[in-house]
C-alpha cells in the first residue's frame, strides 16, 4: 500500500496510455465492444401478429414521362369534282323551246387578221388612255391604243366578224363603246405624226409625253407591242418648226404615217 501512495500518480498515468491504446487499437480493426450481438436484436424486436395480413410491397412507380402536346389535325379540303355533263331530257328541251334562257357564250378571241374593232373611249391626255387600257386588260380584254388626231384613242380587238366585235360592244357598253372597221385613223388629208420614241416601259412613255406636252406640242400614243410617243398631226407646212423644236429638246423626230 505504501508503494500505491507513493507511486499512484505514475499508475495513473500507466492506466490512462493504456486505455488510449487500447482504443486506437479497437478503432483501428473495426471492433465496437458496446454494439449489441445481431440475435439479442432480432430477440427484441416483436413478432408479428398471425392474424395481420402482409403489406404487399409498393409497386414500383413508372418513370413520369412528359405530357405530349395536343395537336389539332386540320382536314385538308378536297379538290373540287368537275361536275357531270347532263344530258338534255325532253322536259329541258321543252324548257329551250319555251323562251329559256341560254348559259352566256365566252367573249369572242381577237384575232390578227380581223378587220373590226371595238373603240371605248378617246383621250387628249394619254396617261388616261393608259390608265382605261390597265383596267380593261385586267378584265381580260386585248386593249391596245392608236392615234386618232391629237387624241390618244383606246381600242379593243381586232375581230374577225362584225358580229363577235358587237358582242364586245355590248358587255362595254357603260364605256360607250362603238365598233368600226379598220386598221386605225389615218392623219388627216395633209397631215403627219412625228415619232419622237418608242419604249417597253409605260413610265418611260409618259415621261417622254410630259416632256412633250410642257412646250406645247401634241401628243399621243400607240401601242402595238411597244409604247411609241408621237406629236400630231402636224401640217405639211408646220413639219419642219415642229421638228426643229423637239430637236431643240435633244430629241429626234421622225415621219410616221
Amino acid at each position: 500500500m505504501r508503494w500505491l501512495k507513493e507511486n499512484w500518480l505514475d499508475l495513473f498515468i500507466f492506466l490512462l496510455i493504456a486505455l488510449v491504446a487500447a482504443g486506437i487499437v479497437l478503432y483501428l480493426t473495426g471492433i465496437n465492444p458496446f454494439s449489441r450481438p445481431a440475435s439479442q436484436a432480432v430477440a427484441l424486436s416483436p413478432a408479428p401478429s398471425p392474424s395481420a395480413a402482409p403489406t404487399p410491397p409498393p409497386s414500383p412507380t413508372p418513370p413520369s414521362t412528359p405530357a405530349e402536346p395536343v395537336v389539332t389535325v386540320i382536314p385538308l379540303p378536297k379538290a373540287p369534282e368537275a361536275p357531270a355533263t347532263p344530258q338534255a331530257t325532253p322536259k329541258a328541251t321543252q324548257g329551250r323551246e319555251e323562251g329559256a334562257k341560254p348559259a352566256p357564250s365566252p367573249a369572242p378571241t381577237p384575232t390578227a387578221s380581223g378587220a373590226y374593232r371595238v373603240v371605248v373611249g378617246a383621250f387628249a391626255n394619254p396617261e388616261n388612255a393608259l390608265r382605261l387600257e390597265r383596267e380593261l386588260k385586267a378584265k381580260g380584254y386585248l386593249a391596245r391604243l392608236e392615234a386618232a388626231g391629237n387624241l390618244t384613242r383606246v381600242v379593243v380587238g381586232p375581230y374577225a366578224t362584225e358580229g363577235e366585235a358587237a358582242r364586245v360592244a355590248r358587255a362595254l357598253a357603260s364605256y360607250g363603246a362603238q365598233v368600226y372597221r379598220g386598221q386605225g385613223a389615218a392623219p388627216p388629208e395633209g397631215q403627219v405624226y412625228l415619232q419622237v420614241g418608242a419604249f417597253q416601259k409605260e413610265e418611260n412613255a409618259l415621261a417622254l409625253a410630259g416632256k412633250l406636252k410642257e412646250v406645247g406640242l401634241p401628243v399621243v400614243l400607240v401601242k402595238n407591242g411597244v409604247y411609241r410617243v408621237r406629236v400630231g398631226p402636224v401640217a405639211e407646212g408646220e413639219k419642219e418648226a415642229v421638228k426643229a423644236k423637239v430637236e431643240a429638246l435633244g430629241l429626234t423626230a421622225l415621219e410616221v404615217q
